[in-house]
C-alpha cells in the first residue's frame, strides 16, 4: 500500500494531527504525529506514545483520542515502520530503535517537560530499554504486554532467512485480500478488517526481516532489576496468543511495577487504557492513591 493509498484511508481525527519528521543521530527520520489540540486541559502533562511492531494508527486511535481529551499526545513510529527514513546501512535493531526513543524526545523537549509514556509490544521494550540506563525522564510509564523476550517459531525464521524480499512484495496483494476479505468479515468487522489490510499493506518487508532476526535472539530479563522508575504493566491474561503468567512475571521482576490484569486483548488497547492512566497520572501527582494490582484468577474474578 503506497502512502498516498494510505493517507485515503485516514480517519478525519488521524488527519488533524500535526505531522512531523524528527532527525535521530544516526541522520535517520522518524515521523510523529501530534496531537495538540486539548478539549479539556488537566494536568500539564503530555503522554509520549509508542505502539507496538507492525501496528497501524487505527489499532490505537480510540486510546490516543480519547487521551487528547485531557492531554497533548506525541505519538512515534520506530524505524521499522513503512514512514520511517533511513541512511544507508541503517541498523533495524532493538538497541537502536531504543535509542531512537531517547533522541526524539530530546528533539521534541519532552525531556524538559512533564510527560507519562504509554506503549505496547515493542514500545514497551523500548520504554524498558531507556529506563535501565536512564536515558530518557517520564514521570512514569503504562506498559501493555513489554516483550523482554520474543518467542518465534524457528521455522518462520528459517522461511525469513530464504525468502527473497521481493517474493514477499509479491504475495503481499494476497495477504491484503485474505486478511480483508476472507479470514476477517468485512461486513461484520470492517474496522478490524481495515487495520488488518493496513498493516499488511503498509509493512516493509526489508526493515520486519531485520528487526524479527534481531527479536529472535533478544532477552533483557538482566535490565529488569536496574530499573527504579513507577510502572505500570498492563495484562491480558485471556488473550490466547500470549502466555497468561509472562506479563505478570515481568511486573514481578520490576522494583517499583504495579501489575493490572484488564483482561482481554480489546480491553488493554480500549477505553480501560485511558482510565487507568488518567488515575495513574492522578497518583503520580499526588492528587490520588496508588493503583492497586489487579490479577485475574481463573474463574476471572479479581482477588
Amino acid at each position: 500500500m503506497g502512502r498516498k493509498k494510505a493517507k485515503e484511508t485516514k480517519s478525519e481525527y488521524e488527519r488533524s494531527a500535526k505531522e512531523q519528521f524528527v532527525k535521530v543521530s544516526d541522520g535517520s527520520e522518524l515521523y510523529v504525529l501530534i496531537f495538540d489540540k486539548v478539549k479539556q486541559p488537566k494536568e500539564d502533562i503530555a503522554i509520549y506514545f509508542i505502539p507496538g511492531m507492525v501496528t497501524v494508527f487505527p489499532r490505537w486511535e480510540k486510546v490516543v483520542e480519547e487521551l487528547n481529551e485531557n492531554y497533548k499526545v506525541y505519538y512515534i513510529e520506530s524505524r521499522e515502520k513503512t514512514s520511517s527514513k533511513l541512511v544507508k546501512k541503517a541498523e533495524v535493531t532493538i538497541k537502536r530503535i531504543s535509542e531512537d526513543l531517547s533522541d526524539v524526545e530530546k528533539a521534541l523537549g519532552l525531556d524538559k517537560t512533564k510527560y507519562v509514556c504509554v506503549a505496547s509490544s515493542l514500545g514497551g521494550t523500548q520504554i524498558l530499554e531507556n529506563l535501565a540506563t536512564q536515558t530518557i525522564t517520564p514521570l512514569g510509564s503504562v506498559l501493555v504486554g513489554p516483550g523482554v523476550e520474543f518467542h518465534y517459531p524457528r521455522w518462520l525464521i528459517f522461511m525469513f532467512k530464504i525468502t527473497p524480499i521481493f517474493f514477499i512484495r509479491m504475495v503481499k496483494p494476497l495477504l491484503l485480500f485474505l486478511l480483508g476479505y476472507i479470514w476477517v468479515d468485512r461486513k461484520r468487522e470492517p474496522e478490524q478488517s481495515e487495520a488488518y489490510m493496513r498493516s499488511i499493506g503498509e509493512a516493509n518487508p526489508r526493515k520486519l526481516r531485520e528487526v524479527i532476526f534481531d527479536m529472535a535472539k533478544y532477552n533483557s530479563w538482566d535490565l529488569l532489576p536496574k530499573i527504579n522508575q513507577r510502572l505500570i504493566l498492563v495484562g491480558a491474561s485471556l488473550d490466547k496468543v500470549h502466555e497468561a503468567d509472562f506479563a505478570l512475571r515481568v511486573a514481578n521482576t520490576l522494583l517499583n511495577c504495579t501489575f493490572v490484569d484488564l483482561g482481554s486483548s480489546k480491553a488493554a488497547h480500549d477505553t480501560p487504557v485511558v482510565e487507568l492512566t488518567r488515575e495513574f497520572i492522578k497518583e503520580l501527582t499526588g492528587e490520588g492513591p496508588k493503583i492497586k494490582e489487579v490479577i485475574l484468577q481463573p474463574d476471572h474474578q479479581e482477588s
